[in-house]
């Protein structure tokens, strides 16, 4: 008959649960801003003599 297990169980200690870290909400608040209109409108670009002849190379007209 085989002798008993000469090495014992070692027991793992339980590790420590972590409590849940509460969340930190960062709320943001968006100015209003035309300034993004005003580029869009913005069509000064277009009597540019530069554009003018760019499209006159590239336009049929």
């Amino acid at each position: 008959m085989a002798p008993m297990w000469p090495f014992g169980k070692k027991s793992v200690p339980t590790e420590p649960k972590a409590e849940p870290k509460q969340v930190e909400v960062v709320e943001y608040e968006r100015k209003k801003d035309t300034s993004q209109k005003d580029l869009i409108e913005d069509k000064s670009h277009l009597k540019k003599k530069s554009f003018i002849d760019a499209m006159a190379l590239l336009g049929d007209d």
